[in-house]
């Protein structure tokens, strides 16, 4: 059985962020988790069954689709953190601070990201058993 937390480790592998350091383990397991299920549904056709009990998946999953479910997490938290950053930028009024630049690399991450999740998709959906589609 794979548990939820190989799938929050290549997230957080994947992200530089220290935004869970002060935050106590059932907090930070909770938002992992509300991470996670906005995460899912993203997973268009997985051939495992991505049904939780507990702290673990009911299947074993594969590297390819714990990668594909890190993906998307962090789609999920590059969009929670915009969504959080479009709320908070009215206190920065520095003159030289830039909020529109600091969006627009917000966004172009988000949106580099979400190539990425559905590149990997597309690359275990062509595979069997670890192997190319033999499409002949």
């Amino acid at each position: 059985m794979t548990l939820l937390t190989d799938v929050y480790d290549a997230f957080l592998a994947s992200i530089n962020d220290d935004e869970w350091i002060f935050w106590d383990e059932e907090d930070t397991k909770r938002d992992f988790r509300m991470i996670l299920n906005a995460a899912m549904p993203r997973f268009k056709f997985p051939k495992h069954d991505l049904s939780i009990e507990d702290e673990h998946f009911v299947e074993d999953l594969s590297n390819a689709e714990i990668q594909i479910l890190a993906c998307y997490m962090k789609c999920e938290w590059l969009n929670r953190s915009i969504l959080t950053w479009e709320r908070i930028k009215p206190q920065y009024e520095e003159k030289d601070f830039s909020e529109a630049n600091m969006l627009d690399k917000l966004y172009s991450a988000l949106e580099q990201e979400l190539k990425e999740a559905k590149l990997k998709e597309s690359i275990y959906y062509r595979s069997i058993d670890r192997k190319p589609f033999d499409y002949t």
